[in-house]
């Protein structure tokens, strides 16, 4: 079953709803946020902070995603993020043992605009979703992420999104690392609270992390599962949705032998671009979706 759609912004993040009685997860699914305008790679910026002099061995990292960044990647409400990624440009890397954790928090916060706040503060509320007391960080390096799967999937609910990055490397002799992780990052006002120190800092700043940080935020990428819709289980293993987010054509196989009932396409603001009723068992069939008329049904 192939869907075409032909306006690219329509189908930036569509999502795929196949009805039919049960529960269905579609595959998981990798995109990433570069929100802003591209800026040299910068260490300070973290998720882990590491300079060329390897002094601080601690950092605290705060990013704030907004509602309207998410969707634009298809991350809606009820997405589980299963796994986040940064990107590094120096094939620097630390043997450790270091201690890295992530945080989540659902939010409503609109920006990170104080000059400076608490890590307490910011974190209330926060569910931590990995934690690793050995943690290494390879020379993986641009245009790779370095990926972090989570203890626990983190469910978004909608808002924005907080993500906090805690790193100790306390622990090992020096040198700590083989030179600095200059972190690819883009300008975006008011999205990152941060500090590197001597000890596991108490308060983070929105400007200035030993230099100029403001308004940088690394990219990141996120590999996320979409919420269950209304197919049954076996349905997981015999329907295939690729790709997803889709930008100008949407794929779906049914090989399971199961009737369904409807195919409802909708893009990230949840607007339906799409509502077709399928005739019997399909297993290979095409719908255009087109500007000039309605969803047909």
């Amino acid at each position: 079953m192939k869907l075409s759609l032909p306006c690219r912004s329509l189908a930036t993040a569509a999502l795929l709803a196949l009805h039919a009685g049960a529960a269905f997860q579609a595959d998981a699914q990798i995109v990433q946020i570069a929100t802003g305008t591209p800026n040299t790679p910068l260490y300070a910026v973290g998720p882990i902070y590491m300079s060329s002099t390897l002094f601080y061995r601690y950092s605290r990292f705060a990013y704030l995603y907004t509602q309207s960044e998410l969707a634009a990647a298809g991350i809606v409400p009820g997405t589980d993020i299963l796994a986040v990624g940064w990107m590094k440009s120096t094939p620097n890397s630390t043997a450790g043992p270091a201690l890295f954790n992530i945080y989540m928090k659902n939010t409503f916060a609109a920006a990170y605009a104080d000059p400076t706040t608490t890590w307490a503060g910011l974190t209330i509320g926060a569910v931590q979703v990995y934690s690793e007391p050995a943690q290494s960080i390879p020379a993986t390096a641009s245009p790779d992420y370095i990926d972090f799967t989570l203890d626990t999937p983190f469910n978004y609910s909608g808002g924005s999104l907080e993500i906090f990055t805690e790193w100790d490397i306390s622990g090992p002799p020096a040198p700590i690392a083989t030179g600095a992780f200059e972190w690819v990052n883009t300008t975006v006002v008011d999205r990152i609270y941060a500090s590197g120190n001597t000890s596991l800092p108490a308060t983070l700043s929105s400007t200035t992390n030993n230099t100029n940080i403001d308004n940088r935020r690394p990219v990141i990428q996120f590999t996320v599962q979409g919420g269950t819709t209304a197919i049954p289980d076996l349905l997981s293993t015999s329907i295939g949705i690729w790709p997803n987010p889709a930008e100008d054509l949407l794929y779906i196989s049914n090989k399971s032998g199961a009737p369904l009932e409807s195919i409802v396409i909708t893009d990230a603001l949840g607007k339906v671009v799409l509502n077709e009723r399928p005739v019997g068992v399909i297993t290979d069939h095409r719908s255009i979706w087109e500007n000039s008329i309605p969803a047909r049904t």
